[in-house]
C-alpha cells in the first residue's frame, strides 16, 4: 500500500517561490520517518532540513517537487483571478496526477480554513480514486509523511532563495515581517521604481511600500511651488 503525503514551503512569504512536495512511502517503511526524524520542518535547522531531505528522497519510493515562481503567482492572480488557495488546490492536484504509480491514501497540510472542504476539493481534482484523503491544519506536525514533504520543500525553497541572494543581495527569509526582506523591499523600489520579478506585487506589503513612495513623490511636488 502506497501512502502520499504533500505540503507546501513559501505560502505567506512577498518573496520567492510557493513549493509543493510530495512524497510516497510503502505503508511497511514508514518507520522509516520516525527512525530519520522527520518533524514539521519549520522545528529543524536549516542544517538537519539538507540532511533529513536528501534522506527522504533516497528511501522514498516516489517523491517529487513543484515550484511554483512569483511571476507565475503575478500572472494567475492578475490574469485568471485566482486565489492562493486556488493556486495551491491545482497544483497539489497536479502533483498527485503526475505521480507515476497512483497512491491509495493521501494526507494534507490543508491550505483551506475548513480542512474537509480542502480534502474534498483537491480529490475532485484527481484523475483517479484514492481509497482516502485526509485533510488536516497542521498536518506537517500530525503525520510524518507530511513533515516529510514539508522538509523537501522547504529545502527547495531554500536553495532558490540562496540563489536570489547571489543576484540580488540580502533579501531575508522573504517574509514581510523580516527587517531583510522590508529594508530589500524598500531600497529596490526607491531605486528601481518598481520590484524585481522575485517579488509576488500583489501583497499589501508592496502595495503599501508604492503607496508611501506615491505620497513622497507627491509631497515633493507639492513643496516646489
Amino acid at each position: 500500500m502506497l501512502i502520499a503525503g504533500l505540503d507546501e514551503a513559501g505560502r505567506g512569504p512577498v518573496i520567492g517561490p510557493l513549493v509543493i512536495g510530495c512524497v510516497v512511502f510503502e505503508k511497511k517503511n514508514l518507520k522509516i520517518l520516525d527512525e530519520l526524524g522527520v518533524d514539521d520542518s519549520k522545528k529543524i535547522t536549516p542544517k538537519k532540513r539538507a540532511f533529513l531531505a536528501n534522506e527522504i528522497k533516497k528511501k522514498a519510493a516516489m517523491w517529487d517537487l513543484l515550484v511554483i515562481t512569483p511571476e507565475q503567482i503575478n500572472d494567475l492572480h492578475y490574469s485568471k483571478k485566482l486565489t492562493l488557495n486556488q493556486i495551491e488546490e491545482n497544483n497539489f492536484a497536479e502533483l498527485i496526477n503526475r505521480l507515476k504509480t497512483k497512491p491509495n491514501e493521501i494526507f494534507l497540510d490543508a491550505c483551506d480554513v475548513n480542512e474537509e472542504r480542502f480534502g474534498k476539493t483537491i480529490g475532485n481534482k484527481l484523475k483517479f480514486s484514492p481509497d482516502r484523503i485526509i485533510s488536516k491544519h497542521k498536518g506537517d506536525s500530525l503525520f510524518k509523511i507530511v513533515g516529510a514533504a514539508s522538509i523537501i520543500a522547504k529545502y527547495e525553497r531554500d536553495q532558490i532563495l540562496q540563489q536570489y541572494a547571489l543576484k540580488y543581495g540580502k533579501v531575508g527569509s522573504g517574509y514581510p515581517a523580516d527587517p531583510y526582506t522590508k529594508k530589500f523591499l524598500n531600497e529596490y523600489y526607491e531605486q528601481n521604481k518598481s520590484f524585481p520579478p522575485i517579488v509576488r506585487t500583489w501583497w499589501k506589503t508592496v502595495e503599501n511600500i508604492v503607496k508611501k513612495f506615491e505620497i513622497k513623490k507627491n509631497q515633493k511636488k507639492i513643496t516646489d511651488f
